[in-house]
């Protein structure tokens, strides 16, 4: 158990609370594509917004959003809110929440980061990705601010990151904790136990530390708060997150195996102190903040398409996303 003299917010949720709804509006949906200034590539954007026009089912591969589709933006002003997928992720697995954030006022963008998806994973681990990951999540923002439609209606005080698993990471680089790839290599040379989230990354971080590698300064002053759903925090030393100024939320799962809470989620909690709102939701794993694949996809989808028996992730979804609405409206004012 955290010690009281964190000053953190520590909650085991059991779905036994709710938060009041934000007002709500229709959810238009589009699609851009955008290059990346790390590597060059293209990649996709999906962007939600609130609009005044009439929603119908969208079927988007196995997927169905009710959305109206390239529809103008409604009247008003709205914060942004950027959605940073998980290692082998894609730019729909957060649209659950992303539906609930444009509901509440926010337009959201998820990128598909090169190298690092569903249909691409040659570079998870690599100080490029590492490098990159952010930098496509500012990219995004330059994008969307540049919009001829969206950009008038964005306030650009009112700009957020929401991030799971390796988002997390990008969420925080963003927000201002210095990434560095000998962070990495010490973390995984002093914490034999944490071998799974290792396996991963740290032989890229052993070659870069061999070649000299490492991650560049990637802060965005633009992001002025961020959530973390089961992040790891293994590229940030403690001085690093000492530097962070913006306000957090984290979400540990406790029955994450991938990024284990001990050494990711709590680490980041205590490191980051007052600063740091902290939930760990009792039985879930890792993949529990990824929205629910349909039947059909559920067991192809593999790991992520699971869950610790017992555990409803819908349930979690209804509780989950309202608060993170509600969090990026008390703190993006």
């Amino acid at each position: 158990m955290l010690k009281n003299r964190l000053s953190l917010v520590f909650v085991l949720l059991g779905f036994c609370f709710a938060v009041e709804a934000a007002s709500s509006a229709n959810v238009g949906y589009r699609r851009i594509e955008i290059q990346d200034t790390v590597t060059g590539e293209r990649f996709p954007i999906a962007i939600w917004y609130p609009t005044s026009a009439q929603p119908s089912d969208f079927e988007i591969g196995p997927y169905t959003m009710r959305v109206a589709r390239d529809a103008a933006p409604a009247d008003g002003k709205f914060g942004l809110v950027v959605i940073s997928h998980g290692s082998g992720g894609g730019a729909l697995d957060h649209r659950d929440l992303a539906m609930a954030l444009a509901s509440g006022g926010y337009v959201v963008a998820a990128p598909m980061h090169p190298r690092d998806n569903f249909q691409d994973m040659s570079g998870v681990g690599s100080v490029s990705v590492w490098t990159g990951r952010p930098k496509q999540v500012s990219r995004v923002i330059d994008r969307i601010l540049e919009d001829k439609a969206l950009g008038p209606h964005i306030q650009r005080e009112r700009i957020g990151v929401v991030g799971h698993s390796s988002g997390g990471y990008t969420a925080l680089a963003l927000a201002g904790a210095k990434p560095s790839m000998d962070a990495l290599v010490q973390h995984c040379k002093r914490i034999l136990e944490d071998a799974r989230f290792c396996s991963f990354g740290g032989a890229a971080a052993r070659e870069a530390g061999q070649k000299g590698g490492d991650i560049p300064d990637v802060h965005d002053r633009r992001v002025r708060a961020i959530v973390l759903l089961a992040p790891h925090g293994a590229l940030f030393t403690d001085e690093a997150l000492s530097n962070l100024a913006v306000p957090v939320r984290i979400y540990g799962a406790e029955r994450d195996d991938v990024t284990p809470v001990q050494y990711h989620a709590e680490r980041l909690a205590k490191a980051l102190a007052a600063k740091a709102e902290y939930v760990l939701i009792k039985g879930a794993g890792h993949f529990a903040f990824i929205a629910a694949f349909p039947d059909a996809l559920r067991n192809s989808a593999g790991e992520a398409g699971q869950d610790p028996k017992g555990f409803d992730r819908n349930a979690m979804h209804e509780t989950l996303n309202p608060e993170i609405v509600a969090f990026f409206d008390r703190t993006l004012k």
